[in-house]
């Protein structure tokens, strides 16, 4: 089965920084799994799925100098098929943003991610932030929103800015950290009222009360239908619970338990339209 994978990292610890990783890592389980060169040979050795294309996804490869993962990207991952989401601090100054986009200029450039999980979120309200959104949109590059939806305050403003700007790509990452017990339902109602928000089914290794994966998948088919979600790997941070096969076992198995006929454009097809992916 041909799969597009639309969240993954790819490492080489000796060519990169990753201060995360290396010197300040995150107490995940089985972060010796995770601390290691992962490229994209590998992908290609796992039997029941074909990875046909794939998008990388910034992993701190240098964020002092962001074009250099890109770089570094164009020379290992073709002949796959790919594109590429670079590091840009979202909510700086708006002529300090638009310098870094034009340094960032690249074939392969589609997205731009800043993390703003937890406390980091309150810089999606700053006044730069809602101008470099807009700059992004213009220059046809989306952004890559990584924030827990159950901060409404943040769900309400990022709809605010993109209710404005019907033509924008608005994609969430890791389905915006759905968790049991936390208020999300009104958030994800109102964020998938954005025409162009897509959402990524992915990241759920990473939270410590996961919600149900089948209630969640049924939940966002209910609010952003089988044309805006995205079945995504997470590789290499899936290996806190499974390895890239299991992983994409995984999520076969769960679509055809809540909506068999949706597998195609959950694994492949809307990831190609997002991405813009020749395959």
């Amino acid at each position: 089965m041909k799969i597009i994978d639309p969240h993954l990292h790819f490492f080489d610890l000796d060519e990169g920084n990753y201060e995360w990783l290396k010197h300040n890592p995150p107490a995940w389980p089985h972060l010796d799994l995770i601390q290691q060169n992962h490229l994209p040979a590998a992908l290609q050795n796992i039997a029941l799925f074909k990875v046909a294309a794939c998008v990388h996804v910034e992993a701190g490869f240098d964020n002092n100098h962001p074009l250099r993962e890109l770089e570094w990207l164009a020379n290992i991952v073709p002949p796959l098929p790919y594109k590429a989401v670079a590091y840009a601090q979202i909510d700086s100054p708006h002529e300090q943003f638009r310098n870094a986009l034009h340094k960032l200029q690249h074939p392969s450039l589609v997205a731009i991610r800043d993390i703003t999980e937890g406390d980091d979120a309150q810089r999606l309200q700053c006044e730069h932030t809602r101008q470099n959104l807009c700059y992004l949109a213009e220059q046809n590059i989306h952004f890559e929103a990584q924030f827990e939806v159950h901060n409404t305050v943040i769900s309400r403003h990022m709809y605010d800015i993109y209710r404005e700007q019907p033509a924008a790509t608005l994609v969430i990452n890791h389905a915006g950290f759905m968790t049991e017990g936390r208020d999300w339902q009104e958030s994800i109602k109102l964020l998938s009222q954005i025409k162009n928000c897509v959402i990524k089914f992915s990241g759920h290794e990473l939270l410590d009360a996961p919600i149900a994966p089948q209630h969640q998948l049924s939940a966002l088919l209910t609010y952003f239908g089988s044309e805006r979600i995205m079945l995504a790997s997470n590789h290499p941070v899936c290996l806190i619970k499974h390895d890239y096969e299991t992983q994409w076992q995984h999520y076969y198995e769960l679509v055809q338990q809540v909506d068999s006929k949706v597998w195609h454009q959950l694994s492949f097809e809307n990831a190609k339209r997002v991405y813009k992916l020749a395959v």
